[in-house]
């Protein structure tokens, strides 16, 4: 995947996907037969490490933080919230 260099302003057309139409594989188009295998190790090799941008990396790792501490502090609610019989 690469960069796109569109001009300011340009205009992004969105579409609804048709009811029924399938996107992706089905279980039968999936193969893991030797050759199969090889093309997805070779497209997995290929993928490209992610650039930052200044400042990016930070505050990914400020969000993370922040979502731990928000799920830690509901699961602790839920906890004191149900009755001593259901309690872990």
């Amino acid at each position: 995947m690469e960069p796109v260099d569109w001009p300011e302003g340009s205009e992004l057309l969105v579409e609804k996907v048709p009811a029924g139409e399938n996107i992706g594989l089905s279980e039968e188009d999936w193969k893991d037969d030797p050759e199969s295998i090889a093309a997805w190790i070779a497209a997995v090799e290929n993928i490209q490490p992610l650039v930052w941008a200044e400042g990016e990396e930070e505050e990914y790792v400020r969000f993370r933080e922040n979502f731990r501490q928000f799920n830690l502090g509901a699961v602790r609610e839920q906890m004191e919230q149900m009755p001593d019989s259901d309690a872990p």
